[in-house]
């Protein structure tokens, strides 16, 4: 059976997942960040530094030092300073990461922000005899939120990693280290790389975090069960068959009865609407990011015709086909 780390970035694919990267300096202090909740994710890596960590649920802030991971999938709402008593600081100013204003900062004290396509690596006017400075490569990750996959709905609040004296977070150490030369040393397609690099990193965050359950919940624990993790795999790779409730069970030597009743136990909806689910969102993806005509797209779905098609696909996200290829 394919491992469950692996069905993970099979589902990923599927909801379109995207990054914009940025890096996040502080010099001197005191200083502190704001950053609201938004609808998706975000992390942050120390690259230099240290710095402190609140999280809505908190009333301690957790130290953070070079190399931990902080990462909030579902985009809660935290606070960085450069020390505890600096959490009590008020956010006087705001910054906005990008001209597309996705996301805004509200800060105190010299912070600064700067994308990988920045000509220079911005150094201020710090100097070896100030405070330590503090820098963040920090990621904000989007996808189609018209796509209600359990997946997302399980996604954990926070996952918090520390890489420093442990020989099997090498590799994470790594990738750290490559995305920090390519923002450095810039040469061409470095901010495509850095972007790659962080989705790469975004679904490492994930494995990390559902190797260390002793027990998966929810969606993870679907994907972990031999049957329906099995039947869940067979759906998402091999999106050009056809399959059938009937033929899943058979799949996976159960019988249809057994097979929907512990499917719907662990994935939370019945096999056939995860069909219809997936099939709608894979269609999606195909208008928005392909030249397939929408009569191939709806052969390749499983629909007998093109107006069977639209009228499903509408009902499902309430707008048509032809919309969403416009």
């Amino acid at each position: 059976m394919l491992p469950t780390s692996d069905k993970v970035t099979d589902l990923l694919k599927s909801i379109n997942l995207r990054v914009n990267t940025y890096f996040c300096q502080a010099i001197g202090d005191p200083w502190y960040i704001a950053i609201q909740y938004r609808p998706q994710g975000i992390f942050h890596i120390v690259l230099e530094g240290e710095c402190y960590l609140r999280e809505s649920s908190q009333q301690t802030p957790i130290p953070l030092t070079v190399g931990d991971i902080v990462a909030f999938p579902t985009g809660g709402a935290h606070w960085l300073s450069n020390s505890e008593e600096s959490q009590s600081l008020e956010a006087k100013n705001v910054i906005r990461v990008d001209d597309g204003g996705e996301v805004f900062l509200f800060k105190t004290g010299q912070v600064s922000t700067f994308l990988p396509e920045a000509a220079e690596w911005p150094n201020s006017d710090f100097t070896e005899t100030q405070s330590a400075k503090t820098l963040l490569l920090s990621c904000t990750f989007s996808y189609d939120t018209s796509i209600h996959h359990p997946l997302l709905k399980d996604l954990p609040c926070l996952i918090t990693i520390n890489t420093s004296n442990r020989p099997d977070f090498k590799w994470l150490v790594m990738l750290i280290n490559v995305l920090e030369q390519e923002a450095k040393y810039k040469s061409f397609g470095s901010s495509i790389i850095i972007n790659r690099l962080t989705e790469v990193l975004f679904i490492h965050l994930l494995r990390v975090h559902i190797n260390q359950r002793d027990r998966p919940l929810g969606y993870m624990a679907a994907l972990s069960d031999p049957k329906i993790g099995s039947a869940l795999h067979l759906i998402h790779s091999e999106v050009d068959e056809h399959w059938t409730v009937t033929s899943l069970a058979d799949e996976v030597a159960l019988s249809r009865t057994i097979f929907t009743k512990r499917f719907r136990e662990l994935v939370g909806m019945t096999p056939k609407a995860y069909l219809t689910q997936t099939r709608m969102d894979y269609a999606k993806s195909r208008l928005q990011n392909s030249d397939d005509s929408i009569w191939s797209i709806a052969e390749r779905t499983g629909y007998s015709s093109e107006s069977s098609f639209n009228k499903a696909f509408k009902k499902y996200f309430n707008i048509t086909p032809g919309q969403v290829r416009k």
